[in-house]
């Protein structure tokens, strides 16, 4: 299983081995890496334009980021899986923080305060620290004000948005 943190700094811990900020193979990986968990799948056109880049360095990326995840797997047994021009993660392998995230407010929406109080707990716990906080790229920013929104709702006591 691999579990990816991106409140905070970006760290993958998988095997009883912790992955963070330089273990990714270089930023453009690691960005990879952030934007697949955040946004669940994307194609490689897309996430080219995002990271400023061509796809075929992107793809270049996208071995560099699986040999720094997985050193003896082969790509069509990656966690990072490849279909129809599109990337994701593989669901049955990976916990994001920020998916638990939107689980929980999720949970909490449109509950008593007193039933919500709980997930939005466990939610602003979670986004303790800010989303991507060592990344400055606009996308990063972007996200990052999107959740800080959210955990605006999130904190215990406010009136949860359905």
């Amino acid at each position: 299983m691999f579990d990816i943190q991106l409140f905070g700094r970006i760290e993958v811990r998988t095997r009883g081995v912790r992955l963070s900020r330089g273990d990714f193979g270089g930023v453009r990986p690691r960005h990879l890496l952030a934007l697949l968990a955040l946004r669940g799948e994307a194609s490689i056109s897309e996430l080219a334009d995002v990271l400023g880049t061509g796809r075929k360095k992107l793809e270049d990326d996208l071995g560099i980021l699986r040999k720094h995840l997985e050193p003896d797997v082969q790509p069509g047994q990656s966690v990072i899986v490849t279909q129809r021009g599109r990337l994701r993660l593989d669901p049955d392998r990976v916990r994001v923080d920020v998916a638990r995230f939107d689980e929980l407010i999720n949970l909490a929406a449109g509950r008593p305060a007193e039933r919500a109080r709980k997930p939005l707990t466990a939610a602003a716990f979670l986004a303790a620290r800010p989303l991507l906080e060592d990344e400055d790229a606009p996308w990063a920013a972007e996200a990052r004000n999107e959740y800080r929104a959210k955990l605006a709702m999130a904190r215990p006591g406010s009136v949860p948005v359905a």
